[in-house]
């Protein structure tokens, strides 16, 4: 969707650059976009990203922290916290270099690696006339949660945050828990309902999802690598009903307690293994490690207990599809749900989900949508979908039942609501919603 607003609009894309690629300076791309990478020393990539990024904020956001004993806010944090500054500050200078500082400038700073940008900014445009939007695409976490955090770490990030004119989310609860914490940690502070006042400064916070380019879909839905996905499926499948998912397998993602309430349908129905498939397709984190590969051992103990017992040479109960490197796994997906009955999202929270709404689109009129209450797309899909309570199994597993056997099917005219209501969003739309007049 970005670059699809950057070519529309032309523009600048600041970037970390991947540690094995080479860079020497800014790239252009058709269409006026240029692409400016930041070099980072591998130790300093790794305090700020694998460490900050991942482990503290995401670990926070999405409530995946056990605080019996993490995080710890220790010499080894704080060294990392001062990478994570650095870096920050790096995104912010050249940032600043690339500035025209105009009326009718937009800049955009997304996602949790980032947000002491703001304030970098702020200090070193002065006055700004840019309009300045930082958008986060996870959940934000509630105040009781948001205390994980030490008081000097809350301030720094908040403060940095305002310095914005616009705060965005995925979903109302996100945008509405941000408000919350910020009147309770920030002296001073005052909501005029979605707008924060402090400082002297005024920020709207909003709440817009983004957009799927069902254009995009459509496209794929004939591209070759499509095609051949549906026939590797299909063998697959052996003629059954198909269940789908699509996820990375990051904490949030909750794909061991989705196979464990399938398997606890399948003991109450073993007969279902003969008639229907469930498919993960998943993807591995970039720089998966600790907690994330133990996650991934837990899922496919999971699917291989599920496949002694209920499965049969030959003939999977249940399948982690890895697409691989190839660069086709979203053929993969778009394969899959143009196969499916019933299509499953339970991650125990989520900051929007795009494969929801990609299976919102592609589903069959008479298939079933099954989508996490915490997940922030739950909002805009509900008239349309199943709510999933992500740690109930019970209530998971009877959901998928029902999917399963047709009997909380979609109708036409509801797959026609859910797709009318998709084909409505566009990057424009997205766009205006986080740069309000």
């Amino acid at each position: 969707m970005l670059v699809s607003l950057l070519k529309e609009n032309s523009g600048h894309w600041i970037f970390t650059a991947p540690p094995d690629v080479q860079t020497s300076g800014p790239v252009r791309l058709d269409g006026d976009v240029w692409l400016h990478p930041v070099d980072l020393a591998e130790d300093v990539r790794r305090q700020h990203y694998d460490t900050v990024s991942i482990r503290l904020f995401l670990g926070l956001l999405h409530y995946m922290h056990d605080t019996s004993v993490e995080p710890v806010f220790d010499d080894e944090m704080l060294e990392a916290w001062a990478a994570y500054e650095a870096v920050n500050q790096a995104y912010a200078k050249r940032l600043g270099e690339l500035a025209e500082n105009s009326a009718d400038e937009l800049i955009l700073i997304n996602d949790p690696h980032l947000m002491l940008v703001p304030s970098f900014v702020a200090a070193g445009i002065r006055p700004r006339r840019s309009r300045l939007t930082y958008f986060l695409g996870t959940p934000w976490c509630e105040p009781d949660y948001f205390c994980v955090l030490p008081g000097w770490m809350r301030t720094r990030i908040l403060e940095s945050l305002l310095e914005c004119d616009v705060v965005g989310f995925h979903a109302d609860r996100w945008a509405d828990a941000f408000v919350r914490c910020c009147e309770r940690f920030l002296p001073g502070a005052r909501a005029e309902g979605r707008t924060v006042v402090h400082g002297g400064r005024a920020t709207r916070v909003v709440a817009s999802p983004f957009p799927v380019d069902v254009d995009v879909l459509e496209r794929m839905r004939d591209e070759p690598a499509t095609r051949r996905w549906e026939a590797r499926l299909a063998e697959m499948a052996q003629g059954r009903r198909i269940m789908v998912r699509a996820d990375r397998l990051d904490l949030w993602k909750n794909l061991p307690r989705g196979f464990a309430a399938y398997e606890a349908l399948l003991r109450r129905r073993p007969e279902l293994a003969e008639e229907c498939w469930f498919a993960a397709v998943v993807t591995t984190p970039s720089r998966a490690a600790g907690r994330q590969v133990t996650y991934q051992e837990l899922t496919e103990s999971v699917v291989d207990r599920i496949n002694r017992r209920f499965g049969r040479p030959g003939r999977d109960a249940a399948t982690l599809v890895y697409p691989g490197t190839g660069g086709d796994s979203r053929n993969a997906v778009v394969a899959a749900l143009g196969m499916s009955d019933a299509a499953l999202v339970n991650s125990t929270y989520d900051g929007l989900n795009l494969f929801a709404k990609e299976a919102a689109f592609l589903l069959g009129d008479h298939a079933s949508l099954l989508v996490s209450v915490n997940a922030g797309v739950y909002d805009q899909l509900k008239p349309y979908s199943i709510g999933v309570e992500p740690f109930e199994l019970g209530q998971t597993s009877a959901a998928m039942e029902s999917a399963l056997n047709g009997t909380r099917a979609a109708d036409a005219a509801g797959a026609a609501g859910r797709r009318a209501l998709l084909r409505g969003e566009s990057p424009a739309r997205w766009l205006s919603a986080v740069f309000p007049d």
